[in-house]
């Protein structure tokens, strides 16, 4: 990818993920590829010459200068262009690798002397750059000496110029200049830059290219028998009437809602104000009111910890022994009384140590102080809980014999929590997997096909457990559990689910969002539209999930009055269905015959 010719035109560099050395998992027998990009030249000539030819070994005599041959530095002169010619006989024979270590390579440019990349140590690079990557370092390569080094370290992005003698870099949320052959950097002053700003010409050029773009990039050409052109000339008459850019975003948003698809969002751009967030501290519990004693006391305490995240709720650090049921009487020395919102104490106290004044009984005297930090977000303590709090539910109605892993999403919060909660579970008789509430993201076969690993042979040895084959082969009857909330890769979860024949699924509808969007395309002002560009169909040709959402086997609901008692009817549901299955198909280990004797 990212191919480029050199200026002389006998050759195109570009990158390639071609360079394989395994990062082994160390948890189990998986592995995965990083740093698999290198930088190679194709030579486009039968006759041409290589671009790294090799140097003479010999030392000058007198005043002759050594040669280190081959195409001038895929140089030649600045001027006309030249004229290209390609042997397409043959040519993947005359591919060959820079003598270029493998990294994360992106955006290569060149010039007559140097060859200019990308890269980082750190990020994300795969196929869809998921995730991303941050600032990435700078780096040339001399096209006749081959001597590459870092020229700058941290920047968001760069270009050559077209003369090829400067780089401008954005580094920072600031524009920088410096010389392509290496020195310092200075920074592009802007200041004097005036722009004439006309809304109402750019909102119609916004309207037009959100046209275009659905037009262009729509996975289906026909636009699903809509009658594009007419509908640019319908919504154009609103647009022309737009006194805002809100106005603006609900008009495009209605024009390409005719496609009626999912996944087609536009958010505005031109945001003018922004409100400062309020700082306030939260200590990850819930409060009840002694209406006697105008105080408040601390009704749960949350304490699940998120190892992976490294977020641990404030009241759980070793020494604080804040007890459900204890008073809060002061904070940093300021009585506390629950005629006012408890919340509002705590204005301006996130992130800083605070002493709290708590006691067992309603009142200052035998009260200890304790420091604690409060946190800005207390949602990620109440997640953990929620989780851990299904999965004693179902351990305990199951005996012991169910293990219970929830799905948030189908990217990287399913990615964080599923390890927790998959590798302590392989060896029960049965798993429910939740997917409620899943927020989608890419392809969940990645999940499932940890959970489809089967044991076809187990290991023996002396003074321990025997063990399958594969080591973390899940042998389980399982259940399914989604709602009318999940969608998008939500969606697809159920489907896979059902299609691999894993189990039933329980709960409601799915939301009915299976198209994807490769991209986010960038407006003008900032803003943004999506184009979905491909939707999905099954083995046999047939449309399916989007707009009819995923029907479980069995239909239930959350019943709103039992769960406010702590009872989840779908979570229930589902236990009660896979231990019928543990009990109409028990899965045991076989026994191996009696060791060998040989004599």
């Amino acid at each position: 990818f990212n191919p480029l010719f050199t200026t002389d035109g006998e050759h195109i560099i570009f990158i390639s993920n071609r360079r394989f050395e395994p990062t082994y998992c160390d948890l189990e027998w998986e592995m995965i590829y990083r740093e698999i990009a290198g930088i190679y030249a194709v030579t486009l000539k039968k006759e041409g010459k290589s671009l790294v030819p090799f140097k003479s070994d010999e030392e000058p005599v007198g005043t002759e200068t050594a040669v280190a041959g081959g195409s001038s530095g895929a140089g030649g002169t600045t001027g006309a262009a030249p004229s290209v010619h390609i042997d397409f006989d043959g040519i993947t024979d005359r591919v060959e690798a820079l003598p270029i270590a493998k990294g994360n390579y992106r955006s290569l440019a060149v010039n007559e002397r140097s060859l200019f990349w990308l890269n980082s140590d750190e990020g994300n690079f795969n196929r869809f750059e998921v995730a991303g990557h941050g600032p990435m370092n700078l780096f040339s390569w001399s096209l006749k000496s081959g001597k590459g080094s870092q020229l700058v370290e941290g920047i968001d992005d760069y270009r050559l110029s077209a003369d090829g003698s400067t780089i401008v870099l954005r580094k920072a949320g600031g524009i920088l200049l410096m010389p392509a052959d290496g020195g310092d950097a200075s920074p592009l002053k802007l200041t004097d830059l005036k722009v004439w700003h006309d809304p109402v010409s750019e909102w119609k050029q916004i309207f037009n290219e959100a046209w275009r773009m659905e037009r262009d990039y729509y996975y289906e050409p026909g636009m699903h028998g809509q009658d594009w052109p007419a509908l640019r000339l319908k919504y154009e008459k609103l647009a022309d009437r737009a006194t805002c850019r809100q106005d603006l975003t609900f008009i495009i948003g209605e024009m390409i809602a005719e496609l009626n698809t999912s996944h087609t969002y536009v958010y505005g751009g031109d945001s003018k104000r922004r409100a400062e967030p309020v700082n306030t501290g939260m200590l990850g519990a819930d409060y009840s009111v002694d209406k006697q004693n105008n105080l408040y006391r601390f009704s749960k305490i949350y304490r699940e910890k998120d190892w992976s995240r490294e977020e641990w709720p404030p009241l759980s650090k070793p020494g604080i022994n804040i007890a459900e049921g204890d008073y809060l009487l002061r904070i940093n020395n300021t009585d506390v009384k629950a005629d006012r919102e408890v919340y509002s104490y705590f204005t301006g106290l996130a992130g800083k140590q605070v002493s709290l004044t708590v006691n067992s009984k309603p009142t200052l005297t035998g009260a200890r102080e304790v420091t604690v930090v409060p946190a800005g977000s207390e949602s990620r303590y109440r997640y953990m809980d929620w989780l851990e709090s299904n999965r004693l539910a179902v351990d305990k109605a199951s005996g012991g014999k169910i293990g219970y892993i929830y799905l948030p999403d189908t990217w990287n919060g399913s990615a964080t929590d599923f390890p927790r909660y998959f590798y302590s579970q392989t060896k029960k008789e049965g798993l429910i997997i939740d997917g409620r509430f899943n927020g989608g993201g890419l392809d969940p076969e990645i999940f499932l096909q940890r959970l489809q690993k089967k044991p076809h042979a187990f290991w023996t040895r002396r003074q321990s457990a025997d063990q399958p084959i594969p080591h973390l082969a899940v042998d389980a009857h399982m259940a399914l559990i989604t709602n009318r909330y999940a969608g998008s890769g939500g969606d697809e979860l159920p489907y896979e689910f059902r299609w691999f024949g894993m189990g039933p699924i329980i709960g409601t509808r799915t939301w009915g969002g299976l198209v994807g969007v490769s991209m986010f395309i960038e407006l003008i002002d900032g803003g943004t539209i999506t184009a979905p560009d491909y939707r999905i169909y099954n083995e046999k040709g047939e449309w399916v999930v989007e707009n009819e959402g995923v029907t479980p086997d069995i239909i239930i609901d959350v019943d709103s009055k039992k769960y406010s008692e702590g009872y989840d009817t779908q979570l229930m549901k589902a236990v009660e269905v896979v231990m019928q299955k543990i009990s109409e198909e028990p899965r045991s280990w076989p026994q191996h015959k009696p060791y060998p004797v040989d004599r």
